[in-house]
């Protein structure tokens, strides 16, 4: 009984202690974001579509910064300099294996309460390769998957660059 009523005790302490985040915010004063919709110059006429949505709900999902459409304090937006699709690997039989996919963007991410880019990159590239066949060791089965990890590595490059202090 005493055993039982210890592992209780010791259920509450850490259940109700302090929670910790590695989660870092360089710029503490930026509490909301607007994600503007990128200008697509890919020949994917929905990339862009799918781009800012994804960058939408990896915004949500990461909760520094509430994501907004009026009054932000900064901005997310840039441009989509191209997507490619290319031969990555090919198998024993000389048939294709694998494909990767090759994003390359322009971003702009700025604080507006300060008036300035903190950040800028206009050749962001992020590749993620995809398998069409047995044998691969591609971590994805389909060009949907890939893309959404492309999409995935953009929002984490971004983070990286901006709101990460470390």
């Amino acid at each position: 009984m005493v055993k039982l009523f210890i592992r209780l005790a010791l259920l509450c302490v850490v259940l109700s202690g302090c929670s910790y985040s590695v989660y870092s915010n360089a710029y503490p004063h930026l509490k909301k974001v607007a994600v503007r919709a990128f200008e697509n110059r890919s020949a994917d006429y929905d990339l862009g579509d799918k781009l800012l949505n994804g960058l939408s709900q990896e915004f949500a999902n990461d909760g520094r910064l509430k994501l907004v459409t009026q009054q932000p304090d900064c901005t997310l937006e840039g441009s989509i300099n191209s997507f490619e699709e290319n031969i990555y690997s090919y198998d024993a039989a000389n048939n294709v294996q694998d494909y990767q996919l090759r994003l390359v963007c322009s971003v702009t991410f700025t604080d507006l309460i300060n008036n300035q880019v903190i950040w800028e990159n206009k050749a962001l590239q992020v590749t993620c390769n995809y398998a069409v066949s047995e044998g691969s060791t591609a971590q994805f089965n389909s060009k949907e998957e890939a893309t959404d990890e492309l999409i995935s590595l953009l929002f984490k490059a971004i983070i990286q660059n901006t709101l990460e202090t470390w």
